[in-house]
């Protein structure tokens, strides 16, 4: 037991004893001992780095190299490649420059499923490409950038069928595109800004510039003082100017009204009096007010929607079918009262229908 303990003194004990333990280099003297065990330490270290340098694995005719997500030797490759994720599975194949992912390529997920296929760079979706759902449905191709659509694209409902084509702006539909329904029928084309219509592009237009912009389904209610279309497709109620109570008449849109409980500006989602009140400041106008026959009819349609009564009951408008599209308002109801808010900005009013004061908005109209 002694004899290997002093062998392994011997061999670990690396302090000089005499002048000959020394290696002498210019002014400098090195211990014999250290300078060979720092030897021993780098060509471990060089053996090493060339043992992690070969791939893991070869595959496929073209013997395209795998590489682990964490491997040394992987940052210091070019070309194409094969990294496989933690667990093993095949997590990206396609080009790389020293170790980051740039050119052609395609990921996948852990049950070996496309996620992205299309151009890298930086490690990130930039260029062209196809994103996919988990169950393998493409759900956008066109321009990316750091991973967000960015630039011209298509984004696919979860059918497959195309929903919109257009521009993007950081993962969000924004500037012109057009939306499609189900049967691949154009619904509307216009401005988007934050996944929203600009709706407000469609006050002071003529009505057969709206019907070039809209192709969904619709209904249309007349009376002695009222004309309006509720546009179906895109949740909106737009009403003239003039109250023509002709079909064929064109005329210039006052005002739209929007179903729904929010609303973008400047790229922000607003859903409540607060942050309204933070965007705008104080309002115009704030309190209880008459209803007229199109506060009523977008009311009503509004109810129709959620299901439910959103105000303080549904509003007694009378009206009579003509066409299974066209409805005549026969009388409304003069003595319905809704809480409202009114904003203005840039010379636009915005006018929002609420159940409670304080809290969150039905619908609004913009005129």
């Amino acid at each position: 037991m002694r004899c290997i303990k002093n062998l392994f003194v011997r061999f670990f004990d690396i302090r000089p004893k005499n002048q000959d333990d020394y290696y002498v280099f210019l002014r400098w003297s090195v211990s014999r001992k250290l300078a060979w065990a720092v030897a021993a330490v780098i060509s471990v270290f060089c053996l090493s780095l060339i043992w992690s340098s070969k791939p893991d694995k070869l595959h496929g005719e073209n013997a395209v190299k795998s590489y682990k997500y964490n491997s040394l030797s992987l940052k210091f490759v070019t070309g194409k490649v094969r990294i496989l994720g933690k667990s093993g599975y095949t997590a990206y194949v396609g080009d790389v420059e020293r170790g980051i992912v740039k050119g052609k390529g395609t990921l996948y997920g852990i049950q070996g499923n496309v996620v992205y296929e299309g151009d890298f760079d930086a490690n990130a979706y930039n260029g062209t490409g196809k994103y996919y759902s988990d169950n393998a449905q493409l759900v956008y191709e066109g321009a990316f950038q750091n991973n967000r659509y960015c630039g011209a694209g298509k984004l696919y409902r979860e059918n497959g069928m195309l929903w919109y084509e257009g521009n993007f702006n950081q993962g969000f539909m924004e500037g012109e595109g057009t939306l499609y329904d189900t049967a691949q029928q154009q619904i509307y084309s216009g401005s988007f800004r934050h996944d929203r219509i600009l709706y407000q592009e469609l006050i002071g237009r003529s009505t057969s510039e709206i019907a070039a912009k809209y192709n969904g389904a619709k209904e249309i209610y007349m009376g002695e003082d009222t004309y309006c279309v509720y546009m179906k497709d895109i949740d909106a109620i737009y009403f003239g100017a003039d109250r023509s109570n002709t079909l064929e008449g064109t005329f210039l849109v006052s005002g739209v009204y929007v179903l729904q409980t929010d609303i973008c500006l400047n790229g922000e989602l607003l859903s409540d009096i607060a942050q309204l009140h933070g965007f705008f400041g104080s309002p115009v106008y704030e309190g209880n007010t008459f209803l007229d026959a199109e506060d009523e009819i977008a009311l009503n349609t509004m109810c129709g929607l959620t299901g439910s009564d959103v105000l303080y009951g549904k509003a007694g408008y009378q009206v009579n079918s003509v066409y299974d599209d066209v409805k005549e308002v026969s009388g409304f109801d003069r003595e319905y009262q809704a809480y409202i808010y009114v904003y203005e900005s840039e010379g636009v009013l915005y006018t929002f229908f609420c159940k409670d004061k304080e809290k969150g908005f039905d619908f609004y109209r913009i005129e």
